[in-house]
């Protein structure tokens, strides 16, 4: 099972680096009431942005495939948080 846990990851620096600052703000966001989570919520955006736009990318390396879909998933959950202040 530790095996497929390590074989699972994203053998990126890049990538763990900014994926521990996502972590870490995620964490932010859940532990926050509904207005301040928009504060965070852009602090994510910017953080994805750095993955997004990317120097390193390569549509050809499977790393890169996935860490641009969990940048794409995590760029949507900032917009909606953002896009809920902005209703409320």
């Amino acid at each position: 099972m530790k095996n497929q846990e390590s074989s699972s990851k994203i053998r990126c620096d890049i990538f763990q680096e900014i994926y521990r600052n996502l972590t870490n703000i995620k964490s932010k966001i859940n532990n926050t009431r509904f207005p301040g989570k928009a504060e965070f919520a852009e602090e994510l955006s910017e953080e994805v942005d750095l993955l997004l736009d990317c120097k390193e990318y390569s549509d050809l390396q499977f790393d890169c495939t996935n860490c641009r879909i969990i940048a794409q998933l995590h760029k949507k959950t900032a917009e909606l948080i953002i896009k809920a202040k902005n209703l409320a």
